[in-house]
This record gives structure tokens, sequence and C-alpha cells, in this order.
């Protein structure tokens, strides 16, 4: 079951190159980061429901990853002066929204890691099997790069004396805005501006051995030939009928994740990776 929350207070919104999220407290005592429309194409709410399906496969495969909810936009809680880019929002409009972990910073693509900074990470393992998921979904976001640097969709959060790392902004898995109601399980998966060629994946995998890296990668794979169909259409059931998601959507979600030939091809490039 998808929380439903409502907002109480607009902390700020947040300057993006993409949905430009809005920063709410919400009726749960919990602050999330919150997205509707801020472009004219209404197509474009189907990334909202890639956002939520994406955030829950990531919870089965025992991915870090922030909790999320629908949040409820309520009276009095949209305050005009601290808002620009969603403009459109309004009352009783439900977003998607990814709770706040704290400590924790977004990577920065000018940041290097060397064997020190690896031996304070938890979690190395979860770095490959994000890599598997965003060629998996093809999230066209993660290792994106742009004028500036490259956009990692990566949380670095403090735990005791280690680091761990949480995928989060999944928005643009399943070919991002360009594929909205045309994306297929034809579609073969390639490494281009992904996190697989990445500096900060190729940082941290050269102090993962060879035999860990094959590990990871065998227990990993089997895990993406099953079948998440009822999880999707749990989810799907659950989205308000305003984002007017594209027809066939469930199916063509099911039909692109199980489809054989992009999980071996998966495989091939993860296992390239690593030469």
């Amino acid at each position: 079951m998808i929380n439903v929350i409502n907002t109480e207070l607009l902390l700020e919104e947040m300057k993006t190159d993409g949905h430009a999220p809005l920063k709410f407290l919400c009726d749960n005592n919990k602050i999330y980061y919150c997205k509707y429309l801020n472009a004219y194409n209404r197509q474009e709410l189907n990334l909202l429901a890639y956002e939520m399906i994406s955030s829950h496969l990531l919870s089965r495969l025992s991915i870090p990853t922030p909790d999320v909810a629908l949040v409820r936009i309520t009276e009095e809680t949209l305050t005009k002066n601290k808002i620009h880019y969603n403009r459109r929002l309004r009352v009783g409009n439900i977003c998607f929204g990814s709770q706040e972990i704290k400590p924790a910073q977004e990577l920065q693509a000018i940041q290097t890691f060397s064997k020190y900074d690896f031996n304070r990470i938890s979690n190395p393992s979860d770095l490959v099997k994000i890599a598997m998921f965003d060629l998996w979904t093809n999230n066209v976001d993660r290792g994106r790069t742009f004028e500036g640097g490259i956009n990692y969709n990566l949380l670095i959060a403090s735990e005791m004396d280690k680091q761990k790392i949480y995928a989060f902004d999944n928005a643009f898995t399943f070919g991002g805005v360009d594929e909205i109601g045309i994306f297929n399980e034809n579609t073969q998966p390639n490494g281009y501006n992904k996190l697989v060629l990445s500096p900060f994946y190729r940082d941290i995998i050269q102090y993962i051995s060879v035999e860990d890296f094959k590990f990871i990668v065998d227990n990993f794979i089997p895990l993406l030939s099953i079948s998440y169909k009822k999880l999707i259409n749990e989810i799907m059931d659950q989205l308000p009928t305003e984002w007017e998601l594209t027809i066939n959507l469930k199916d063509r979600i099911d039909k692109f994740l199980t489809n054989e030939k992009r999980i071996s091809s998966i495989k091939s490039i993860i296992l390239r990776s690593k030469l």
C-alpha cells in the first residue's frame, strides 16, 4: 500500500535542471521532496509513475532508496512567493514524494574516491546493483553528463563511521521524456550516459576484486528475470487518475523488464565494465 499524506508547510522550491521539487513538511512530521508537473506537456506526469514504480522495485531488490509516498497539496501550503517552476500546481493535486534522508549529501561530479573513501562505504556492492538496475529500467538520467558535470542522483548518507549509498530521483527510467508512450521490450540496453560508464563507478569498482564483482553480478542478474507484474499492477492501481497515464503502461513495463535478451545484454555490459 502506498502511503498518502498531506502537506503542512512549504519550506522551499529546489533549483534543479529537472522537476524542481518542492520541499514540504508533511502531516506525518517528515520532510518530502515533492514532484508534479512543471512542463506544458501533461504526458510528463508519466514520469511520476515511473519514479513510483522504480522506487518500489529498488526496495524489492534490497537496494537503498528513500521512502516514497503520494503527497496531497492542502489549503494554504502553496506559498506563491516561494514558487517559480511549479506554478501549475494546485490545491488538491497529488504529487510524488520522496522522504528526506538526513544526514546525507548528493554525490557531486567533482568528487574523487580513494581506497580510504572506498573502505568507508558500507555498501559498495549496491553501486554495481544500481548500475545494473539502471540498464534494466533504461534510466537515462543517472550518469548523464551536462555542462559542468555529471548527474549522479546518488545520496551519500552518514551512518555511524560509515557512508551508505542511496539511489534517488528515478523519474527518467523507461527512457524518460523522449520515450513516453513508445518504449518497448525491443529497446536494447546500452551504457551511454549511464552510471556504468561514469568516473564514480570506475573509482569504486576498481577496489572490488574480480571474484567479488562476478559474485555480485551472478547473484543479482537472476532477480531481473523474475516477474514483478503483480507489484507493478498494485502500484499502478493506486496512482491518481489525474496523472492521465499512457495506455497499456502496465503491460509495456512488464514486457520491457522481463525480456531475456535485454537481461543477457545487461550482464555482458556490466561484466565488461570490470575489464
